[in-house]
Parts: structure tokens; C-alpha cells; sequence
């Protein structure tokens, strides 16, 4: 693992936008996450208890709040390891038994995607970035050009989320043409 601390903030910043604004999300708009939380409840067999799909979003927002600590906590980062393992897991397996889920939840108001190989992969990448939160970061100390750093790091991976997420969407749709 890499222990560079710049590393370690930009990984922090942009899980914890990352989850923060799923949690967001989810509260926006509860009663479309509760269909879609159902939907993966039944094509686990019932595994996901329902009223789960209530306390999830506030545990996301905790988790984001959590990993924002974890550069000088590494335990805080815990929480986001969890759910994006979870979150991996989740899919991996509603993708392995081919389940009709129309929508995986996941887009922020995109284009709707279904669960699948890619998106499982996508978890495992986050993954990565929140298990090296959990080792301990360099005492470097930070400098005025690492936060310039710092913002373009996070614009380029907001950016590039978005741009993974586009093509997963296009991929889908393309094959239901």
C-alpha cells in the first residue's frame, strides 16, 4: 500500500463524496430506493431485510463523515471498507444468479444500469482505495502546492467516475437495442 498523505486525503475526499452523496441520495427520493432495495432483497431470497433500506442512507453519511477522519484514524475507515465490500459482494452475487433488477441504484440520476460485472469491479476499485486507508499515512508534511494538487485530483476523479459510469450505461443500453 501506498502511504503518501496526499494519497491518503484524495482517497478520504473522494470516497467520503462518494458515499455522502449516496447516502444524499437515498434520502432524496426514499420510496424509489425502497423498491429498488426490495428488488435486490427478493433476488437475494430475502437476505437484505426490508427495513434496512430506512437506516442505510444515515449509515452512508456516518461512513463519509468517518472516512474523512481516517488519514489520522485509520480505523475510522472501517465503515467504507465495509459497505463497498458489501456493496461488491451484493452485486457480484444478484449478477451471478442473473436477476432481473432493472436498475442497480447507483447512478445519481443518470441513466438507469443494471447490476453486473462491471459495477462489481467498479466496487472492488473503490475497495482498494478504502483498504489503503487503513494503513497508516507518511508525517510528510503538506504543502500549499498539494492542495492545489489535492482539487485536480479530486475534479479528475469525479470526472472520470462519471465518465466510467457513462460508458457502463451506454454498454447497457447498447445491448438492449
Amino acid at each position: 500500500m501506498i502511504d503518501e498523505p496526499l494519497l491518503h486525503l484524495a482517497s478520504a475526499a473522494a470516497l467520503a463524496l462518494l458515499l455522502g452523496r449516496a447516502g444524499l441520495h437515498k434520502l432524496h427520493d426514499p420510496q424509489v430506493f425502497a423498491l429498488i432495495f426490495a428488488d435486490y432483497s427478493v433476488a437475494l431470497g430475502g437476505l437484505l431485510p426490508i427495513r434496512l433500506a430506512n437506516v442505510l442512507p444515515a449509515m452512508e453519511l456516518l461512513a463519509a463523515a468517518a472516512v474523512l477522519i481516517s488519514p489520522w484514524k485509520t480505523m475510522a475507515a472501517l465503515p467504507a471498507v465495509f459497505f463497498l465490500a458489501l456493496y461488491a459482494a451484493v452485486l457480484a452475487v444478484v449478477a451471478w444468479r442473473g436477476a432481473s433488477i432493472a436498475d442497480c441504484g447507483c447512478h445519481f440520476g443518470g441513466a438507469p444500469q443494471r447490476p453486473g460485472g462491471a459495477l462489481v469491479l467498479r466496487n472492488l476499485l473503490l475497495l482498494l482505495l478504502a483498504l489503503n486507508l487503513l494503513m497508516p499515512m507518511n508525517e510528510r508534511a503538506l504543502v500549499w502546492f498539494d492542495a492545489i494538487t489535492l482539487g485536480f485530483v479530486l475534479a479528475g476523479s469525479v470526472a472520470l467516475y462519471r465518465l466510467v459510469h457513462l460508458l457502463i450505461s451506454n454498454r447497457t443500453s447498447l445491448r438492449q437495442l
